[in-house]
């Protein structure tokens, strides 16, 4: 173990090793040579050897593995850029794993939890392309949408951040890309950054000509000068049912309601952020605190919303 083990995010699995100056591993079926980088590189803990002489060292497999697995957890972890450049030039396979996986899951829907693991896979593969325009959008926007999946809403802030974070990256690189522009805007408007959403939404005036597209802009806009300064962010609201989420699921019904009907009564939320889902959470609240009639309001607003929405139906037809 190091000095540096006070960085190990993962103590119980992992150790930091610091391999000795010029300390080579050897890959492929030539065995080529390839230099270890002077950082502390994490191992897991079985995989320590001792050797003859009394010292803990890592085989060649182990290091690849250790770093490899450390990094997918944490993506954004201390010498993170050293660890990703040690994956390409020693063990390639790893890297295509990695690819392979962000292509299948780019080919069907899944559930968060894999959203949110190929967005780590790109977090790596960023790494070795830190100008790659299109790895950022992807980030961006794929945070961006994590962030409003309504089952994610307890991270609300974390994953929005992060669609800001890869969103201004990507500015930085295309200070006029449309795409950006579009979804930085609509994340100013959650955070309650009208003026800045305002100068945005004027600067892709500038840049498009589709009519349609132009057409919605301008909504978007108008919208925006109308509302000016709210009196809270719209990400108050998105964290306070996710708050809620939470109260349901620990059988708090009563509070859980109480802040839903709260969004209910405010007419800022209700005109930018209602949805089907909000309303069957409500209906599913209501229905635990025995107010029926409430609990059928709320549903059937559901599905007059979406009419498509299964669970809202199936809640409905108990009541």
């Amino acid at each position: 173990m190091t000095d540096l083990d006070r960085n190990n995010l993962n103590p119980q699995q992992f150790v930091f090793w610091l391999p000795p100056e010029g300390h080579m591993i050897h890959v492929g079926p030539e065995q080529q040579p390839v230099a270890l980088p002077q950082v502390s590189l994490p191992i897991k803990i079985a995989d320590m050897e001792v050797l003859e002489d009394g010292v803990n060292r890592p085989g060649d497999n182990a290091i690849g593995e250790g770093v490899y697995d450390y990094l997918r957890q944490f993506p954004e972890c201390l010498n993170n850029q050293e660890y990703a450049e040690l994956l390409r030039d020693g063990y390639s396979h790893f890297l295509a794993d990695l690819a392979a996986h962000v292509v299948m899951l780019d080919k069907k829907e899944v559930e968060p939890a894999y959203v949110f693991r190929k967005l780590t896979y790109l977090k790596i593969l960023r790494l070795l392309e830190p100008d790659n325009a299109g790895l950022m959008w992807q980030l961006a926007h794929g945070f961006y949408a994590l962030a409003l999946t309504f089952t994610e809403l307890p991270q609300v802030r974390r994953n929005l951040l992060d669609a800001m974070r890869f969103g201004q990256n990507l500015l930085k690189l295309k200070p006029e890309d449309p795409a950006a522009l579009s979804l930085l805007s609509d994340i100013d408007i959650l955070f309650g950054d009208y003026p800045t959403a305002i100068n945005r939404l004027r600067k892709l005036l500038d840049l498009l000509t589709d009519e349609a597209t132009l057409t919605k802009i301008n909504a978007r806009l108008e919208r925006c000068v109308e509302i000016g300064f709210p009196d809270h962010p719209l990400m108050d609201d998105l964290e306070c049912i996710g708050h809620a989420m939470q109260l349901y699921s620990s059988e708090n019904y009563t509070l859980a309601t109480e802040l839903l009907e709260r969004l209910e009564e405010d007419a800022y939320f209700m005109s930018e952020l209602k949805s089907a889902d909000f309303l069957c959470l409500l209906g599913m609240c209501r229905l635990k605190m025995e107010d029926r009639s409430g609990a059928f309001d709320a549903l059937s607003q559901a599905l007059e919303m979406d009419p498509e929405h299964d669970h809202a139906r199936v809640v409905l037809e108990s009541v």
